[in-house]
């Protein structure tokens, strides 16, 4: 092939080649979450989370949030667990509009969460809430792409070390706006500590709870209190003395229990009875 000709099936290549670079970066740019950061302090005079909060309400008419996560799990429970979340496609293609609100780090049922919403055609907003100085870029964690909006909370008061954790409060003074007057369900798997804080949140909230029974760790511990049941499993128990300690399960008709086996149906099924409608 003489020079010219070679120049020109490069040139040939390149402009096949550039268009759809360009348009495979363009998505890429697209389904980053929208960041929001903010202090903990004076929230409610925050306008960029007030203009959220209307943008969101006016998005959605029934909130889904998750609590926990998927660690310490045998691997083919995980798979299970982490399928489950289908059951937020099967919701919004139910025809509910619903908005989620979680984590946002692409971690455990948080990057199913993100998956789900991408499996939806992006039917549901996103709502990840977790602290600015842990998520990047200020820190190491990575944010799930799939999110539609992170809120990134920096609390002046939180260790520098570690602050997971520290954007609990923001989280469910965030949660309680968006649900004011509209029906809303906590989704607990697995998940420790903190998880336990945020179950404290929900039931002051009077918020109904979905646990997932067979995840593990904080989940099943609260089953274990519900039904009374004997547990061995150093996690668990040592998870249940500090829920029992703090009268997490007080109010047992707010807690629904769903088995790991029931699959993404079933947890559709008790979604779509804790905020209401049929299918």
């Amino acid at each position: 092939m003489n020079p010219h000709a070679a120049k020109g099936v490069v040139l040939s290549a390149l402009l096949i080649v550039l268009p759809s670079l360009w348009s495979t970066q363009a998505q890429d740019r697209a389904v980053r979450p929208r960041v929001i950061e903010v202090s903990s302090v004076a929230l409610e005079k925050n306008a960029r989370v007030l203009s959220l909060i209307a943008e969101i309400r006016g998005q959605a008419d029934a909130f889904v949030f998750l609590s926990g996560g998927a660690s310490r799990m045998r691997e083919d429970h995980q798979r299970a667990l982490l399928a489950m979340f289908e059951a937020l496609t099967l919701v919004a293609k139910d025809g509910r509009r619903i908005a989620v609100g979680d984590g946002g780090t692409q971690a455990g049922i948080m990057e199913a969460a993100g998956r789900a919403r991408r499996a939806s055609g992006n039917a549901f907003a996103l709502i990840g809430v977790a602290p600015a100085r842990e998520i990047q870029p200020r820190g190491t964690t990575p944010l799930d792409p799939n999110h539609s909006h992170v809120v990134a909370v920096d609390d002046p008061s939180a260790p520098a070390h570690d602050s997971w954790g520290s954007e609990t409060g923001a989280m469910y003074w965030l949660f309680a706006k968006l649900t004011e007057g509209r029906p809303s369900v906590t989704i607990v798997a697995n998940g420790g500590g903190i998880t336990l804080k945020e179950v404290e949140s929900n039931v002051r909230a009077g918020r109904r709870m979905i646990l997932i029974e067979g995840s593990g760790r904080a989940a099943d511990a609260l089953v274990s209190l519900l039904r009374r049941a004997k547990v061995t499993d150093a996690d668990v128990v040592s998870l249940r003395d500090s829920a029992e300690k703090a009268t997490l399960t007080r109010r047992p008709e707010l807690f629904t229990i769903v088995s790991l086996q029931g699959g993404a149906s079933s947890l559709r099924d008790a979604i779509t009875a804790a905020i209401g409608g049929t299918r």
